[in-house]
């Protein structure tokens, strides 16, 4: 009897919420917009090498190490490519055409070095735990780099894309309301769109966002560019808007706003991991360039402690994370239990 409470105990501290891994990354460079090189061959010795720096954080610490992955092109974009993936087993993988021109010394500090590479492109960091490897244990930021010869050097924030999240998780009761911040570049003439995400199909493919609420841009010459249709995922109807698109601390420049999602009603199945994301489409001379970017932050649900006081016996569905279930037997709580990736738990079924 002793061994079995001593077990029942052990899986019950599990499910609290704060025994989830979360993984945070940072790309510490990003704060400038863009990164640019300058083509200026000082000899022959000359070489075009750039480094994207790379820094996170996994809290708890896994066991065994996470998977690093590097991605280039525009955030959600099907056609964004893994360009070099070290995984968590130690196996590397490159992309053919970036062959002999990137690398990464260290998983810890996974900087990205590349060389000869010119133009344009935004280059993706990401960190997934594979011991959690759902919305709370992937993570992953970006970097606009830029190569010039000098014929043209765009300005800081001409048409792309820049955003900054509160990245402090969010803990909020059943019911309650979540509040999530951002602030981007593009104000009230942007587009601007939430998602959640990612999680794995059947198939196992692991990069699939699910859009939460949206803003269609407006032109400079709009009359009311407030009048913009906004698009709310049904899942969210009711329950998700956006803010009001207030001017970041009285700046004009660069023109950063408030991108804030607020949803009500908080229910299980909204606990996850948030991506804030916006663009200037409208501006079609720097469509080649906006790649789309984006930063994310997780909610969590602070509820009571699962208890299986007064439930019969049985598999119930876990109250924080709807693709969890834990087990009552004689009174006792055995779990949460994980289900199959990208499956969730039901207890009618």
């Amino acid at each position: 009897g002793l061994l079995v409470a001593i077990s029942a105990v052990a899986w019950f501290e599990s499910s609290n919420t704060d025994a989830v891994s979360i993984t945070n990354v940072t790309v510490p460079d990003r704060s400038a917009s863009y990164i640019m090189l300058w083509h200026r061959p000082e000899g022959p010795t000359w070489q075009n090498r750039v480094e994207f720096r790379c820094e996170y954080d996994i809290s708890p610490a896994p066991a065994t190490p996470p998977t690093i992955t590097w991605l280039m092109g525009s955030f959600t974009n099907a056609a964004r490519q893994v360009i070099y993936k070290w995984s968590s087993s130690g196996e590397v993988y490159v992309h053919p055409d970036f062959a002999g021109r990137v690398s990464v010394e260290s998983r810890t500090h996974p900087t990205l070095i590349l060389v000869n590479q010119g133009g344009w492109g935004r280059y993706w960091c990401r960190v997934t735990n594979e011991e959690q490897s759902d919305e709370f244990g992937t993570d992953e930021e970006s970097l606009l780099f830029y190569y010039t010869t000098g014929a043209y050097n765009p300005p800081r924030g001409s048409g792309f894309s820049f955003v900054e999240v509160d990245k402090t998780p969010i803990h909020v009761k059943a019911g309650g309301t979540a509040r999530l911040h951002c602030e981007g570049m593009g104000g009230k003439e942007a587009s601007i769109a939430w998602f959640k995400g990612p999680s794995c199909t059947q198939d196992g493919n692991c990069n699939v966002y699910e859009m939460v609420i949206n803003k269609t841009a407006v032109g400079h010459s709009s009359p009311d560019p407030g009048t913009a249709a906004v698009n709310v995922s049904p899942k969210y109807a009711g329950r998700a808007s956006l803010g009001k698109l207030d001017s970041y601390m009285g700046l004009t420049f660069p023109d950063m706003r408030s991108l804030d999602l607020t949803i009500t009603d908080i229910r299980p199945t909204d606990v996850g991991r948030y991506w804030c994301t916006n663009d200037w489409p409208l501006a079609e001379q720097f469509n080649d360039l906006h790649s789309r970017d984006s930063q994310s932050v997780v909610v969590l649900l602070d509820d009571e402690a699962t208890s299986c006081d007064g439930k019969a016996d049985g598999m119930y569905q876990d109250p924080g994370y709807c693709s969890r279930y834990y087990t009552c037997s004689g009174g006792w709580l055995y779990g949460p239990q994980p289900c199959l990736t990208g499956l969730f738990f039901n207890e009618a079924l």
